[in-house]
């Protein structure tokens, strides 16, 4: 498995990669990297660009997320970022600049990666998983996560 939310508590969203690497987000700053990580999916799939970059804060440290589409590639990668994470943007090519090791990457199918992703999301769209999204992280991305699942059936 690609992608699996492990534990959204008290301003902390985290999620294993692969099984091998924990990636966390504080909401201390305002970053909502989950809602950029759909978005950037939604405009993979799109073709409005093949990827992006996100930053992780993780207070005080970040991890940077490069995401990117080759083909029907999936390809991600994650690196520590060279400065705290306050003093970072939340998206964009300039992290790029910010980033020292690599301390994970992956290649899988890119629909297949999505759909992971996906089906990560759908556990907290109703219900008990809503309430417990909104309580401790902020308003669940519906219109991320709805426009997401619309483009994925196209394909």
């Amino acid at each position: 498995m690609l992608f699996k939310i492990f534990r959204i508590s008290h301003g902390w969203f985290e999620v294993y990669i692969g099984g091998e690497f924990s990636l966390i987000n504080s909401n201390y700053l305002g970053c909502d990297a989950p809602m950029l990580l759909l978005e950037a999916l939604c405009d993979m799939l799109e073709e409005k660009t093949a990827e992006s970059w996100l930053c992780w804060q993780d207070e005080p440290r970040a991890c940077i997320l490069n995401i990117e589409k080759q083909d029907e590639r999936f390809f991600m990668r994650i690196y520590n970022a060279d400065k705290e994470s306050k003093s970072l943007d939340y998206n964009g090519m300039s992290l790029s600049e910010h980033i020292t090791e690599c301390v994970y990457k992956s290649e899988e199918i890119f629909t297949t990666a999505v759909k992971n992703i996906v089906e990560e999301f759908s556990l907290y769209e109703n219900g008990n998983g809503r309430g417990i999204y909104n309580a401790h992280w902020g308003e669940f991305p519906e219109q991320q996560y709805t426009r997401l699942k619309k483009l994925l059936r196209r394909k």
